[in-house]
């Protein structure tokens, strides 16, 4: 493989630091969950297969650490992945295929085209997060310069920083609060009011509004579609 040209790498330089921009924007959430939700994904897939038994696919576990390190192992890939631009996409379109012919046998039950759709977008964001968050572990454990832009490093520290607060704030919420709505709306105020407060310090988190960076298709929720689950 040649070595790309100055011009190709300024490019996928440019090209890496909006993927982590628009990366930035889409990873709110204290748990997997609490992100599918806040991006207007439901957190969980029903499905009747033609026996007529109901089977339920969490989002979650389309993102657990153990099926994950089990998908890549199947294609040779290791964990140090540290691109978004091409990478994602291809990895995600690999995550799809295994999870549907070799992963367990309920996902082959997924057979709808919005059945389909639900599990394309819960994968785009599961590959986006592990992408990011491995991203992260390297540029602050091993001090590689992991991230296009130093600045998007900051940012994504701030970021899990305020979902490992917001987790643990829940685990004292609902010891105090019996009541889980009440306990809910309490959990998902503190943290709406915390990144509001981190998004106005963020000089980042402007230039991508300015920019206009956007989410790719398979997130992008159809006006007047209705979550399922």
């Amino acid at each position: 493989m040649s070595t790309p040209s100055i011009p190709d790498s300024q490019r996928l330089l440019a090209l890496e630091k909006h993927a982590e921009q628009w990366a930035l924007t889409i990873l709110r959430g204290a748990t997997f969950t609490d992100c599918l939700k806040i991006n207007g994904i439901a957190p969980t897939c029903e499905i009747v297969t033609p026996e007529g038994k109901t089977v339920t696919i969490r989002g979650s576990d389309v993102y657990d650490h153990r099926t994950w390190k089990k998908f890549l192992a199947s294609i040779n890939q290791d964990e140090d992945i540290y691109q978004l631009t091409d990478v994602k996409e291809h990895l995600a379109e690999q995550y799809k295929t295994w999870l549907l012919r070799e992963h367990t046998t309920r996902y082959r039950a997924l057979a709808t085209e919005a059945d389909l759709e639900w599990l394309e977008r819960v994968i785009t964001l599961a590959v986006t997060r592990h992408i990011m968050e491995q991203k992260y572990a390297a540029y602050t454990s091993q001090g590689l310069e992991t991230f296009a832009d130093p600045r998007t490093a900051i940012e994504m520290g701030n970021l899990l920083l305020l979902n490992h607060v917001a987790r643990e704030i829940a685990r004292s919420v609902h010891h105090i609060i019996k009541e889980p709505a009440q306990a809910q709306q309490l959990i998902e105020q503190f943290y709406e009011e915390h990144f509001r407060h981190m998004q106005a310090q963020s000089l980042l988190m402007h230039e991508s509004l300015v920019s206009g960076a956007a989410a790719p298709l398979a997130l992008t929720v159809q006006k007047g579609e209705e979550q399922r689950g």
